[in-house]
């Protein structure tokens, strides 16, 4: 004898509720995105393009 299989639906308020936590979830996901691409900006920006030149040069001579 077989038996069935119960099938739960989901109230459409929880659909909704969870599409609204997944809608938060990415917005605040792009926001650490744009705050971490911002951050890096601002060290690249405090990087001396000519620092490594004098550590590096040649003493051969």
């Amino acid at each position: 004898m077989q038996t069935k299989t119960k099938v739960y639906q989901v109230a459409p308020a929880k659909q909704s509720d969870y599409a609204a936590q997944q809608r938060v979830r990415v917005a605040a996901q792009q926001k650490a995105e744009i705050d971490r691409e911002e951050k890096r900006r601002e060290m690249d920006a405090r990087l001396d393009v000519n620092a490594g030149k004098w550590r590096y040069s040649c003493g051969g001579k």
